[in-house]
């Protein structure tokens, strides 16, 4: 087991090295650089700013010096438009809030998604089975940026039970997260029943019916715990997904998460923000595939000798 963990880790950092490269490359490559503007800065004040921040060194040399402060001393170096704080401080101050939005909303997903599918699966081809079906389908085929307004309209501005927008108590995340959750509450719904209903024709359950099992233990002990693996391999991914995607959801909901900073960045080219969310985003990506694979050899040991 530790071995197989030892594979999965390791395959990672060439992984992140890539992203990193290509991000810095990506980024670098664009027209224009940081302080281009419509109106142009006189010279003498466009080279000072550049040699301020060593853009006017060798692009190999702003590269190392970019990885050797990210993996030597975490520091993601300065942000060109925020000049008083610097890329480390945007990220403490509001990678909290994405993150905090995109755990409820992925809790949200988990604890309504998975029952639900569970009980259309037992439940197949009754009018429970049917509802649940339809919600799901409705949930995967609005997007956020139409259900974002309607729920506001619905419940904050009609019926006045949450507030409209920002950011600070309790109240202010149920919208929100409800927005960002409803997708991904569908496709583990959906997911979720598909595996239930694969894995309850094979012969182990139905033997254990045969047994005189209770339908309840035959439900949760024996088939569900092997539909888990199907469950398992899109909730890692949808994780990692629901917190870098909340982009559309802070815009919408006046939020001052991360993504309003990274939507921000990208317009004002400020190359350091870009590349430091890309990349966290990335990480978070790799590492919830990576407790993915090892979940797989928790739930079937053959998969890890494999």
């Amino acid at each position: 087991m530790f071995q197989f963990i030892l594979r999965r880790i390791l395959w990672t950092i060439p992984v992140i090295l890539v992203i990193s490269s290509v991000t810095f490359m990506l980024m670098h490559s664009v027209p224009g650089g940081p302080f281009t503007r419509e109106r142009a800065l006189p010279e003498a004040i466009q080279r000072n700013l550049e040699a301020k921040y060593h853009l006017d060194d060798p692009l190999w040399k702003q590269y190392v010096d970019w990885m050797g402060g990210i993996f030597l001393h975490f520091d993601f170096g300065p942000s060109y438009t925020s000049r008083s704080r610097t890329v480390n401080d945007i990220l403490a101050q509001q990678w909290p809030v994405t993150a905090t939005l995109g755990a409820v909303a992925f809790l949200i997903a988990i604890c309504i998604g998975i029952p639900l599918g569970i009980l259309s699966a037992v439940k197949q081809n009754t009018l429970i089975d049917y509802g649940s079906m339809v919600f799901a389908m409705l949930g995967v085929s609005i997007p956020a940026i139409a259900l974002g307004p309607f729920l506001i309209w619905i419940f904050a501005l009609k019926l006045g039970w949450f507030p409209v927008a920002t950011w600070g108590t309790p109240a202010h995340i149920v919208l929100p997260a409800v927005t960002l959750a409803t997708g991904y509450l569908s496709r583990f719904a959906r997911m979720t029943r598909a595996s239930m209903l694969q894995v309850t024709r094979e012969e182990y359950i139905l033997t254990a019916r045969a047994k005189g099992v209770r339908e309840t233990m035959v439900n949760l002990k024996h088939a569900f715990r092997n539909a888990l693996i199907p469950i398992t391999t899109i909730a890692g991914p949808a994780f990692a997904d629901i917190v870098t995607g909340s982009l559309v959801v802070e815009r919408i909901f006046g939020i001052p998460g991360i993504g309003k900073y990274y939507v921000q960045s990208i317009g004002n080219r400020d190359y350091p923000v870009i590349m430091a969310t890309t990349l966290i985003f990335a990480v978070l990506i790799i590492v919830m595939n990576l407790l993915v694979d090892i979940s797989y050899a928790l739930l079937d040991p053959r998969i890890r000798y494999s």
